[in-house]
């Protein structure tokens, strides 16, 4: 009798112990919007002499929950026809007397010249599922072409999923061009 109180008395433990782990395997709960979070820019140089260049990298957290993040090669119809686009920036400057950051454009570089692509973040056939993780989107720029030395930077960024669900909008941190 007393050893089938403590067989008994073990099932249970492992009962609740099997119970508490697959509590902890739940796929979290996020929207099928996707959302960022966390944009940080970095810079760095690149080359020496007359090809010299200004490395930008833009980073954000991302969480989705259907996994339809990225576009592969084939997501060339459709709705990605005319925008084969899914990495939005937008770079803003600081105005050096009001201290204003505001959109930066010219008439050579319109907005929407800095969007870009990312690649599909599961592979294709791929059960849906939630997922996060961190997209890097990086740039190189010719030396004092678009920014000038001095002059403050940030980006303003957005993602989207092949569903065409756009994300939140998020600002990175601000940068000085050396």
């Amino acid at each position: 009798m007393r050893t089938l109180f403590y067989s008994l008395r073990l099932a249970g433990l492992l009962a609740v112990a099997a119970g508490a782990v697959s509590s902890c395997l739940n796929p979290p709960d996020y929207s099928t919007t996707p959302s960022i979070d966390n944009a940080q820019l970095t810079s760095t140089r690149l080359g020496t002499g007359g090809a010299r260049r200004d490395s930008m990298v833009v980073s954000v957290t991302y969480q989705d929950g259907n996994g339809d993040l990225g576009l592969s090669d084939a997501d060339i119809a459709g709705p990605f026809a005319s925008n084969p686009k899914n990495y939005f920036l937008q770079p803003q400057l600081k105005n050096a007397t009001t201290g204003v950051f505001a959109d930066f454009t010219t008439s050579t570089i319109p907005l929407g010249q800095y969007n870009g692509r990312y690649p599909r973040i599961t592979a294709d056939g791929t059960k849906e599922a939630p997922v996060k993780g961190t997209l890097q989107y990086g740039q190189a720029f010719l030396l004092g072409s678009p920014f000038r030395p001095g002059q403050e930077v940030r980006f303003v960024v957005s993602i989207q999923d092949r569903a065409l669900n756009r994300s939140n909008v998020v600002t990175t941190n601000s940068i000085i061009i050396p």
